[in-house]
């Protein structure tokens, strides 16, 4: 049976990112749902949401980001 000093569970960019930096201390294996190829990671858009717009407001947009994060946020910080 093989053995492996490192398991990572998902091949997203976390996981292959972790992959890259454990590459040099050991062997690794990837466990992913289906190929290398297919992770969520591509769909992440990443960016700053702020309230700038004359339509806009930081109230409104509040109520995006509550929505957005279907009621599971933490409002202190959201504020």
């Amino acid at each position: 049976m093989r053995t492996f000093d490192y398991i990572i569970v998902g091949s997203g960019i976390a996981g292959l990112y972790t992959a890259l930096l454990a590459r040099d201390a050991g062997s690794i294996l990837i466990l992913t749902k289906g190929s290398l190829e297919e992770c969520n990671t591509q769909y992440a858009q990443g960016g700053i949401a702020a309230a700038i717009g004359s339509d806009d407001s930081p109230e409104l947009h509040l109520r995006d980001t509550v929505a957005a994060g279907a009621g599971l946020v933490d409002l202190d910080s959201v504020r």
